[in-house]
């Protein structure tokens, strides 16, 4: 149960089917507990090891452990995780590796990229994309230029990146929407770099 512990913390409250069983729940104590509402089924084999309405973190650990392996946040909900973003409403987005497939479910919407593992950051948890490649995604996702500076500055504004991070990971991309106005939005960026306050300021899927 020390296990089960451990990984229910780590994880914000949320667990797998196999993660229940594996840590000393049985099949019919899980299912009594969800009948009972001490716990409560999210998806597929994810339960939530508490009652009510799952808080933004534990959400968006259910939908990276109902993606399956190599599954990571991406877009706004890394942003979220990383600090570029307040948390809101809305789906969580995840992305997983090009030949994976996860079956649709609500409140989930899922990317797909053959370049997924070398997009992942190293180190934070739970899995999430690194912070110059969700600025990207954020940026080429953007309604207009504005928008897309908007992310940019920020990113380095909160000291979270810099310009030339972010414009070193656009040259790893061969394909990205708003390519140009991007392009030209690091450029403007990282002249004035020095001028970004240091003060927070506070939304296309992956080829």
């Amino acid at each position: 149960m020390a296990q089960l512990d451990e990984t229910t913390r780590r994880q914000h409250g949320v667990v797998t089917r196999q993660q229940a069983l594996q840590g000393g729940i049985s099949a019919d104590v899980l299912h009594r507990r969800v009948r009972t509402g001490r716990w409560q089924r999210l998806m597929p084999g994810i339960y939530a090891t508490f009652s009510g309405r799952p808080p933004p973190a534990a959400a968006r650990w259910a939908a990276i452990l109902y993606s399956g392996p190599g599954a990571m946040l991406c877009h706004r909900s890394a942003a979220e995780e990383a600090g570029l973003a307040e948390p809101g409403p809305g789906a969580v987005h995840v992305l997983i590796p090009e030949r994976r497939r996860v079956r649709p479910a609500s409140g989930v919407v899922v990317h797909r990229s053959r370049h997924a593992k070398a997009r992942r950051h190293p180190h934070r948890r739970p899995p999430q994309t690194r912070l110059e490649e969700t600025v990207l995604d954020l940026a080429s996702a953007s309604a207009d230029a504005e928008e897309a500076l908007h992310w940019i500055t920020t990113a380095c504004a909160r000291r979270l990146t810099t310009p030339d991070r972010i414009a070193h990971a656009l040259q790893r991309r061969t394909r990205l929407a708003r390519r140009r106005e991007v392009t030209a939005v690091l450029a403007n960026a990282a002249g004035h770099t020095s001028a970004l306050p240091r003060w927070p300021t506070v939304s296309a899927d992956l080829r």
